[in-house]
């Protein structure tokens, strides 16, 4: 079922999962149709769409990523369905080198201010946190 974040009971299963090896988050992602900024962030009032405020989201994390040696392998907006159906405007595809690198993220000095992006842009989303075994055209 689609959410905003993660429960407590899901947080916990990720970080006490014992593979220590690299992950690939899978985003789908559902967007306001007009961003929601609180009165208390600086964009408040502007007038652009979900989409734009979640980019704005993405690039910071893309940014800040790389200090744990993560990054963004894809953030695209849905086209169609080809094979089943849904309802999600977009997906995004992280890659961090451990679950670690990904929490660390989470902590990044920086996280709470960009994430007033996610917040004003996105409805819901659901995150499938994979364990590649082919990256970039090479197993892993």
């Amino acid at each position: 079922m689609p959410a905003f974040q993660p429960t407590a009971d899901q947080f916990r299963a990720f970080r006490d999962d014992p593979h220590d090896g690299p992950i690939a988050q899978v985003n789908l992602l559902k967007f306001r149709v007009k961003a929601a900024y609180q009165p208390s962030d600086p964009e408040y009032g502007e007038e652009i769409s979900g989409e734009a405020a979640y980019a704005r989201y993405s690039e910071a994390f893309t940014e800040a990523a790389k200090e744990t040696g993560g990054t963004t392998l894809l953030l695209a907006a849905t086209e169609r369905y080809f094979i089943g159906g849904g309802d999600w405007d977009g997906v995004l595809v992280n890659h961090f080198p451990s679950r670690q690198a990904f929490i660390a993220m989470l902590n990044h000095k920086d996280y709470k201010s960009m994430s007033r992006h996610r917040d004003a842009g996105l409805l819901c989303q659901e995150l499938i946190v994979t364990r590649p075994s082919w990256l970039n055209g090479e197993k892993t």
